[in-house]
């Protein structure tokens, strides 16, 4: 054994340091994006008025009523938006539907989405106003709501337009006074009647 293979084992070596290093160096976490949820986004947001149905058992529509406002400036031409998903409170509603009352337009009907849970609005617009009405079941009992909505938006010609999609938002915790007579009484929206078929 020569005198530099002696000197060489008496410490540690550049590599057993080099790995000690390693494992004592902190980790480093990336994390995955956090899904698309948020109360309000440029495409579609809520007005902040909301209101509860009354109903009857042989109202089509007696959950909730809340105001949207969809805007589509920039956009050169007219776009289509298709809600694919409805929740309040939590809980899934399969039976809701939209009634646009400001802003409409004619484009077509994109995808397998039936038509009323989806809706035209003009290009350059920002303040189109869009009812969306849940048919209520184990969801439609609560003073407030929060709703939370998964959408698609489209050209009028049924292309997918840019952006990350599906998108999802949701309202927070809305009060939802009780619609009262033919003007909306407390709830904040006048023209709620007629329901949707």
């Amino acid at each position: 054994m020569s005198s530099t293979d002696a000197l060489a084992s008496d410490g540690p070596t550049r590599r057993t340091v080099v790995k000690g290093a390693a494992w004592a160096m902190p980790a480093v976490v990336v994390a995955a994006p956090a899904p698309t949820v948020a109360a309000s986004t440029g495409a579609l947001h809520f007005s902040g008025a909301a209101c509860k149905l009354p109903g009857s058992a042989t109202d089509a529509y007696k959950g909730y009523v809340f105001e949207l406002i969809a805007s589509s400036s920039g956009n050169p031409t007219n776009t289509v938006t298709v809600i694919t998903g409805v929740t309040v409170n939590g809980v899934p509603e399969p039976k809701f539907a939209l009634s646009v009352r400001s802003g409409s337009c004619t484009c077509s009907t994109c995808g397998n989405a039936p038509s009323n849970h989806q809706f035209c609005t003009p290009s350059g617009t920002n303040t189109q106003r869009v009812l969306l009405y849940t048919a209520g079941g184990a969801s439609g009992s609560s003073a407030n709501a929060e709703l939370c909505i998964t959408y698609m938006r489209y050209g009028c010609d049924c292309t997918p337009l840019p952006g990350v999609q599906p998108a999802t938002f949701c309202s927070g915790s809305r009060a939802t006074p009780p619609m009262t007579g033919n003007k909306g009484g407390s709830c904040g929206i006048q023209d709620v009647l007629p329901l949707p078929a």
